[in-house]
Formats: structure tokens, C-alpha cells, sequence
């Protein structure tokens, strides 16, 4: 397909055809909900949007009295101050229709300004305001596979298993000054952790230490801003909007005498009862007409349950994981995300799930836990991955717009995806972007344009995009014979992440190239599907980086690191 008659077919796709609250409108329309509590408000949220109100964050919260807290005087490592905060987010939240606010102040008299916080449930109808001098330390869970620890949850169900049943609504979280941030401590509590229990590398295991400084989850209405995050290169996202979903298979199937191959599955109908088939394999209704996998297959519907209506802005986070970053959406519609700065790792992703034969997000279809209707502005990542990365996976994300980022010592700024499901299973297809935009100032700023040093910390795609003067000095490290990854120094990350030089500012590698964007079918079964159009047309690309001319890479681009051409994307 040729980039003009693809970019006029999604933007009237656009216009059109998006549904108001997209992705989950379909599933509201092809499941009944009523009774459920997934999704039931879906249809007055869009009436309020169609009315004039503002598709993101209102502030909604309004208290004349708000609750000061003040830090412990005798801070210690045993010191833990969740409990006197849950208590006074609970008596705001029940103050009045207009809420009520908590102020975490600085001590008065100087002294300790740190407070200790395990897991802290966010209420409706609150706003909680840090003051900047003030450092939140996250406690910690370490286990034998690492910290896995939550700091502020909004929508978050305590039981996979008795889901809530309203959204958490209109909750912010912010510094008490407009320009200056908070800080939230994600490193002291949590060590690097190489393998199971530390005892094995970067180069061969992965840091299992996982923090959550914020998940957003069955929410509407919210706002984060004013926070600095101070990480470990920890194994998850600073900011992570995710489906509050009972973790269950995505898809409705019998896995019983598969042995966890997904092509093996049998699929269930809304009875329980596996769904009929034809001679040929397809699925069929009641009168043996073909039904498509993807409206055949029952979907889990609590993966519907995203976030919606936020804002996100005025971000920092330090340190990283390479495969993660600040702001992270697996799911969501309506978000506004600003000014997000990150050193190392991504500053924002737009990817639901990981795509693999076992993940849940994507075996819930197309359009549950879809991204829509987002706009991403200002992102500056320095040495680390890219600013700003778009994985479809198996979803259809709709309406998108990314402008100015900025990559500083760092691998790119803008990383468009092919859509790749494998292994092929037929609860898949693969997704796209529709009426994606990428605009404004897109930049690869390299400070020192004559040093040899690999400082970027990337994931194993950008290896595919490698300079030809850094891949020609590549040298046989493990003596295998051969140049591979394996070759590559790794980063704290693990040993899944590697140490280059910048490569481009943009990498469509959801083009073909500058003129063909490649088979735009959804359909799995073809090898070179999962390609999709971007709109670049307003976007102004510069670099400073002479290892490599070229301001857009595209997927033909891509090459083995020993030079010849890649399969891979």
C-alpha cells in the first residue's frame, strides 16, 4: 500500500468511524453489560464528552481546611507512616460533594523531611499535594524474585477475585509548588537483584526488582504531576496505566491437555460449551455460518476496565529499567501526557501487554484494553532507549499524537512498531495504529559528537539499526565465531539490554519504507503483515549525530549485526 492512499484512509477512518469511548463502545455494543459492573458507565462518560466537558483531567476537588501532616521526628528504617495518610485521604474523600485535600508538608523547623509509605489505596474525590522539599520513601517487599511494591494505586481492585465495581473518580496527586517537584525514593528499598536471589549477573540474568510508584487502573479523572523518580533501574514503568482485570486468560478457552500452546486451544462459547467448527476449521453460528475468530472468540471483559479522562505532566525519572521508563500506558482513552523527562529507559510507551502466546492483555482482543485518543507532548530521554515508543501488538489503537521529543545521548527519539504476533494463534490479529500523528521538533542531540563510547542503553530492536561504523568495529566477544548480540556489553538493566551509539531520531519501523508502508492486513497468517501508516508530514527532524546521516530509518533499514539483512521486523 502506498503512504498517500493509506494516510487518507485512516484519516477518514478517523472522522468517521472511531467510536466515542473506542474499543470498549464495540464491546458494549456486542456484550450485554448490564449487571456486570465492567463498563456499565461507559455510554454517560461519552454523553459528558459530546455535552463540551473536557475529555481530560477537571478538577473536581475543592477544600478550604485541607489536612496537614507533618514528617516523624525520629525517622528510622522501622518507621512507616502509610496508615495516619490512608486515614486522612479516607476523611477528605468523605468531606463533602466537593472532596477534600492532604498536604504532606516539609518539617517546620527543618530536620527530616522524608515519610515512609507501604501501599497506599487512593479514594475518590481527593487531592494529595507534596511539598518539594519533601522525599516519599517507598518501604519494599523484598522476596526471594525481588521488590514488588505499589506506591499510590488509583482503581486498583485489593482482590482479583471480587472486582470493584465503581471507578475510582476524580483524584489527583501533585506538588504543592507549580514548578518545583517532589520527590519519590524507588532506589533505597530496593537493591538490583541479578536472578533469583542476586547471584548471577547483568550479563546473564535480568534485575527482578520491581517498583510501582503510581499504577492507575479503574479510574477516571485523574491528574499526576510535579514528581521526580528516583529509580533502580527497576523492573516496571514509574507511572503505569493498566486494566483493573482479574489476571485471568484474556481470551475464553480450555487449556486442559495443551501443554500452554495456544493453537491447541479450545475456545468456549458464551455457554460454556466449545464453539462449533466446520470441516475446514472455522468457526460457525447456530445455522453454520462462518463466524470471524475475533467476533467468535469470547472475551474476558475486565481487561476493558482502563483508565480514562487523565493527565499526566511534569515528570522526572532517574535510572530507568532500559525496557521500561516513566509513563507507561497498557490501556487507556482520554490521556493527556506533557513534559516527561527520563534518564535511561523510555519516556513513554504506548503498548498494551508484550504480545507474546501468553499474554492475557492481547488474547482479550482487538479492542478490550485498547489505547485511544491520546496526546503526548515535550519528552526528553537521555542516555537511554527513546523518548517515545508505539507497540500495537494484537490491539487497534485509535487517534494519536505525539510532538516534540527529544533524544539526548540516547538510542532514538520516536519508535513507530511493526505489529508481530508470534507464535501465530488465532485468537491474535495483528494491530495497528490508526490516525497516528507525529509532529513538532524531533531531535537526536549527541554532546559529544566525536567519542567512540557506547552510552545509549537500548533493548535488543535498536541493535537492528545499528551505525554501519559501529557495527563494522563490532568484535567476536564470546568467541562464538560469529557477531551477534551476545557481543554487545549489556547495562544495568540485565542481560537483555545493551550498551550503543544513537542511531536516528525516528525509526518507522512500521513502514516499509518512505514511500511503502508494506501489508496493512490485520490477517496473522501473512508473513509480512502488521504494517500501518504515520503521519510525519508536520514533524521537523534534525540530528546532531555523524555516525549516521539519516534522520528516518525505516523497517528496511533494519540489519543483522553482522550486516546482513534482518527478518526480524
Amino acid at each position: 500500500m502506498k503512504i498517500k492512499e493509506a494516510l487518507l484512509a485512516t484519516s477518514v477512518l478517523a472522522i468517521f468511524c472511531t467510536p466515542l469511548f473506542a474499543g470498549q463502545d464495540e464491546v458494549a455494543s456486542q456484550y450485554d453489560l448490564s449487571g456486570t459492573g465492567y463498563g456499565q458507565d461507559i455510554n454517560t462518560f461519552a454523553h459528558k464528552y459530546i455535552q463540551g466537558a473536557s475529555p481530560y483531567f477537571e478538577n473536581r476537588v475543592f477544600d478550604q481546611q485541607p489536612e496537614e501532616l507533618y514528617p516523624a521526628r525520629n525517622y528510622t528504617s522501622q518507621t512507616n507512616d502509610t496508615q495516619r495518610l490512608l486515614a486522612a485521604l479516607r476523611r477528605a474523600s468523605q468531606e463533602d460533594s466537593d472532596g477534600g485535600v492532604v498536604i504532606l508538608r516539609a518539617a517546620k523547623n527543618g530536620g527530616n523531611n522524608r515519610y515512609r509509605l507501604d501501599r497506599v489505596d487512593m479514594p475518590s474525590n481527593v487531592r494529595l499535594e507534596v511539598d518539594p522539599d519533601v522525599t516519599i520513601e517507598m518501604i519494599g517487599n523484598l522476596k526471594t524474585s525481588g521488590s514488588n511494591q505499589f506506591l499510590f494505586s488509583i482503581g486498583r481492585s485489593p482482590n482479583v477475585n471480587n472486582l470493584i465495581r465503581e471507578r475510582i473518580r476524580n483524584v489527583e496527586i501533585t506538588s504543592t509548588h507549580p514548578t518545583r517537584r517532589f520527590t519519590i525514593d524507588a532506589k533505597t528499598n530496593m537493591p538490583i537483584s541479578y536472578g533469583v536471589h542476586g547471584d548471577k549477573t547483568k550479563d546473564t540474568a535480568i534485575n527482578y526488582t520491581r517498583a510501582i510508584p503510581i499504577g492507575i487502573y479503574y479510574a477516571e479523572n485523574f491528574a499526576i504531576s510535579g514528581i521526580r523518580i528516583i529509580d533502580n533501574h527497576t523492573e516496571h514503568v514509574g507511572i503505569s496505566l493498566y486494566p483493573d482485570c482479574d489476571y485471568k486468560d484474556g481470551a475464553l478457552a480450555d487449556r486442559n491437555g495443551t501443554n500452554g500452546n495456544p493453537q491447541d486451544d479450545v475456545w468456549l462459547g458464551r455457554d460454556g460449551q466449545p464453539l462449533p467448527m466446520d470441516s475446514e476449521g472455522n468457526y460457525v453460528d447456530d445455522k453454520g455460518r462462518i463466524i470471524p475468530d475475533e467476533e467468535a472468540i469470547i472475551r474476558n471483559l475486565t481487561y476493558g476496565r482502563t483508565p480514562v479522562k487523565g493527565t499526566i505532566e511534569n515528570i522526572v525519572l532517574q535510572n530507568s529499567h532500559t525496557g521500561y521508563g516513566a509513563v507507561q500506558i497498557f490501556g487507556g482513552d482520554w490521556i493527556y501526557i506533557n513534559n516527561i523527562k527520563a534518564v535511561k529507559g523510555v519516556g513513554v510507551r504506548i503498548e498494551a501487554g508484550n504480545g507474546s502466546a501468553t499474554d492475557n492483555i492481547n488474547r482479550a482482543g482487538p479492542y478490550l484494553s485498547s489505547i485511544n485518543n491520546v496526546e503526548v507532548h515535550n519528552v526528553t530521554v537521555t542516555k537511554g532507549f527513546t523518548g517515545v515508543w508505539l507497540k500495537a501488538h494484537g490491539k487497534i489503537n485509535r487517534n494519536i499524537t505525539v510532538s516534540n521529543v527529544t533524544a539526548i545521548d540516547s538510542g532514538t527519539a520516536v519508535i513507530t512498531d511493526k505489529s508481530r504476533m508470534n507464535p501465530h494463534s488465532r485468537d491474535f490479529i495483528n494491530g495497528r495504529f490508526e490516525n497516528l500523528t507525529i509532529k513538532g521538533n524531533i531531535k537526536l542531540i549527541r554532546t559529544n559528537k566525536n567519542a567512540g563510547k557506547a552510552v545509549a542503553e537500548v533493548g535488543n530492536m535498536l541493535t537492528y539499526f545499528m551505525s554501519p561504523a559501529e557495527r563494522d568495529n563490532l568484535t567476536d566477544r564470546n568467541g562464538d565465531g560469529r557477531i551477534t548480540q551476545a557481543d554487545l556489553p549489556h547495562n544495568r538493566s540485565g542481560r537483555r539490554w545493551y550498551l550503543m551509539q544513537p542511531t536516528s531520531p525516528m525509526i518507522i519501523a512500521s513502514q516499509r519504507n518512505a514511500n511503502e508502508i508494506g501489508d496493512t492486513s490485520s490477517d496473522i497468517k501473512a508473513e509480512e503483515a502488521g504494517y500501518y501508516p504515520v503521519d510525519f508530514s508536520s514533524a521537523v527532524v534534525t540530528s546532531e549525530n555523524p555516525l549516521r546521516p539519516e534522520l528516518i530509518l525505516f523497517n528496511e533499514d533494519s540489519r543483522n549485526l553482522n550486516g546482513g539483512n534482518s527478518n526480524r521486523l
